[in-house]
């Protein structure tokens, strides 16, 4: 297995508690040879401060993580947005990816920030 250091370190826009997140899209169009392989799996997942896993996405699963083009060089990967129900604070994520040669990269790393549910 190889895997390679974050790519991009990207603070995602804050999301209120019991709202829906509207999910990110990561797309690579590269002639860099790292991207010459079909890209086979996407993983998105959340940690809190103690670093406990607290939500997991997969291309695995549908309607989670969905690879709309996996095309040598041309990636595209949506992480579906849904109803976030973890207790406010600031979230680690990863998205991770694998190609066909089993490459692992981290594409993505940084902070979600989970907001008090809004006063109705």
């Amino acid at each position: 297995m190889n895997c390679t250091p974050n790519r991009f370190a990207y603070r995602l826009p804050d999301t209120d508690k019991g709202c829906t997140w509207d999910g990110v899209t990561w797309t690579v169009d590269s002639d860099d040879p790292d991207y010459d392989a079909v890209l086979s799996v996407a993983r998105f997942q959340l940690q809190d401060s103690a670093g406990t896993v607290m939500l997991t996405l997969t291309s695995a699963t549908a309607g989670e993580v969905t690879i709309n083009d996996s095309a040598a060089g041309q990636w595209s990967v949506t992480v579906e947005g849904r109803i976030l129900t973890l207790a406010a604070g600031a979230y680690s994520y990863a998205l991770e990816t694998q190609d066909a040669n089993g490459v692992i990269k981290k594409q993505l790393a940084g902070i979600l920030p989970i907001l008090p549910e809004p006063v109705k």
